[in-house]
């Protein structure tokens, strides 16, 4: 896949989860604050609706390119024009120069009815 910069067109957050530590000593998820906000290119990947007895749910995989940054974790969060993508595995440089980054993320969306 070839990217060059003029085609980091999209707007994403980049949200960490902040964590503390309950009276038990279990770590506990008390939301997530905004941790960056960087120009990006999203590509939708895959799609799949599972139809199951008890619920419908949409599954849309995304592919995120944006410029290389090594302070990206795979338990951050990223907002795409308000839809919530997490990561389906670790971010990667795309080809080993460094130049930029890469993240295979899902976007669950479930049915309301």
């Amino acid at each position: 896949m070839y990217i060059s910069i003029g085609e980091l067109r999209q707007r994403v957050r980049i949200e960490r989860p902040s964590t503390v530590t309950d009276e038990e000593g279990n770590i506990v998820e008390q939301g997530r604050e905004l941790y960056g906000i960087v120009w990006a290119k999203v590509l939708p990947a895959a799609a799949k609706i599972s139809d199951g007895y008890t619920e419908k749910v949409n599954e849309v995989d995304y592919r995120v390119v944006m410029r290389y940054r090594k302070d990206i974790r795979s338990s951050d969060v990223l907002i795409w024009r308000d839809k919530v993508l997490t990561f389906l595995s670790s971010p990667y440089d795309m080809d080993g120069k460094k130049k930029w980054l890469v993240m295979e993320c899902r976007e669950l969306v479930e049915d309301d009815k």
